[in-house]
């Protein structure tokens, strides 16, 4: 697998609503970026941010989700939305889209910024369109509520900006062997490149959420004690029927299922997330500002080969 390595930043249903809106409101003042990576592809990575985006959305200011896959977009199916429109139109010098063209609604408040499946250049973008694409992006967010980046697994140099630019990120894993050594090999790229953000882990699929959480935290010892870098376990969500019959019907579980034990484990992380964690800065214009100097022409961009 292939690493580019940028220089160093110098910024481094009715129950539902009732239950969610409920307590102190989220998101007093600020935008918020939160990428929502994790490494190895099937983790849930897009399943987390669809509830996720609902659950901010439903308790403070609209949330956007962006669908930052940029070669196999499916955050769209998750929130039920038919975009008529996708990111591959920013790039597309020949169209004319102004701000907020091409945010679709969608449940309880979410706006979508689509992605693109199967558009092979969007999946191989170079340094200059990446610079191009996160112009664009600054120009079609609004600066404030949650901004949910959701990103493609592996590290393209995409995923990579994404990650590296964000000062939260949220890393999804299920508590098996593979997908936990690619979360770590997500921290470690991350800590090794002067990340100076926030790092989050969420456990998937789990079976035994208890013991999938005393997992995770065995991966944030590590990660404290080989990268001295912190790790904070948001929780874990569990193997629920509930999620495969949600993503048949395109509804967010926390809204299809409300009192389900996923949607119960989706809200507890999401307060964890979303006010426990709450930065004390505008994230969003954070975000820009690093990506733009991660990808301006003085960076130097070398490949190295890693495991994965």
């Amino acid at each position: 697998m292939s690493v580019v390595r940028f220089r160093r930043s110098p910024a481094s249903g009715r129950d539902a609503a009732d239950a969610i809106r409920a307590g102190r409101s989220w998101l007093a003042g600020g935008g918020r970026a939160i990428a929502v990576g994790g490494g190895k592809g099937g983790t849930g990575k897009s399943l987390i941010t669809a509830n996720l985006a609902v659950l901010a959305s439903l308790r403070g200011r609209g949330a956007i989700a962006v669908d930052a896959d940029l070669g196999l977009a499916n955050l769209h199916l998750l929130l039920g939305i038919d975009p008529e429109a996708d990111l591959s139109s920013l790039l597309d010098a020949r169209r004319a889209v102004g701000p907020g063209d091409l945010l679709a609604a969608g449940p309880a408040g979410v706006r979508l910024l689509p992605g693109a499946s199967g558009v092979a250049r969007l999946a191989g973008l170079n340094r200059g369109e990446l610079r191009r694409l996160v112009e664009r992006l600054e120009s079609h967010l609004p600066g404030d509520g949650p901004v949910f980046f959701d990103l493609s697994s592996g590290l393209s140099p995409a995923t990579q900006l994404f990650l590296r630019a964000a000062h939260e990120v949220v890393i999804v894993a299920n508590p098996e062997p593979t997908a936990v050594l690619d979360a770590y090999g997500v921290v470690k790229m991350l800590a090794e490149g002067g990340h100076a953000g926030r790092i989050h882990l969420v456990m998937n699929r789990a079976r035994d959420p208890r013991a999938a959480e005393e997992f995770a935290g065995r991966i944030a010892d590590t990660a404290r004690q080989y990268l001295d870098r912190g790790v904070d376990v948001l929780g874990a969500v569990p193997e629920d029927e509930a999620v495969a019959a949600s993503i048949q019907r395109r509804r967010p579980v926390v809204l299809d299922r409300p009192q389900s034990p996923a949607a119960a484990a989706l809200r507890t992380i999401a307060q964890r997330l979303l006010v426990d964690a709450e930065p004390a800065a505008d994230t969003l214009g954070a975000f820009f500002s690093t990506a733009r100097g991660l990808l301006a022409p003085r960076s130097r961009v070398t490949r190295s080969s890693c495991a994965s």
